[in-house]
């Protein structure tokens, strides 16, 4: 009998521990999406944008959820906000460290 009331609570246990790893995961996804979506909100023309893929481009026009995006002299790629992946910064190399 004592076998079962250990085994029960072991599963207890671990169905609680699963539930708080969700919740934890859950909760950073949405806090990076929500920031995610303040920085395309704030995006304006002239702003160097990189898109899925890691194609580096200047916005150029926008219109709802539509970015039209420029990439080379005669290019001009027309995006879903979704395709924007981050802002580029000059400043910053590939490991995110700001240069000086």
């Amino acid at each position: 009998m004592e076998q079962g009331a250990a085994g029960n609570s072991f599963l207890v246990i671990l169905i609680i521990f699963v539930g708080v790893m969700l919740f934890v995961s859950s909760r950073g996804q949405k806090k990076r999406e929500q920031q995610r979506q303040t920085i395309i909100k704030s995006l304006q023309k002239g702003d160097k944008v990189i898109l899925i893929g890691g194609v580096i481009g200047t916005i150029v026009g926008f219109k709802d959820n539509l970015f039209e995006v420029k990439i080379s002299e005669n290019t001009k790629i027309t995006v879903l906000e979704n395709g924007i992946v981050d802002v580029f910064k000059d400043n910053v190399n590939a490991n995110g460290v700001t240069k000086k």
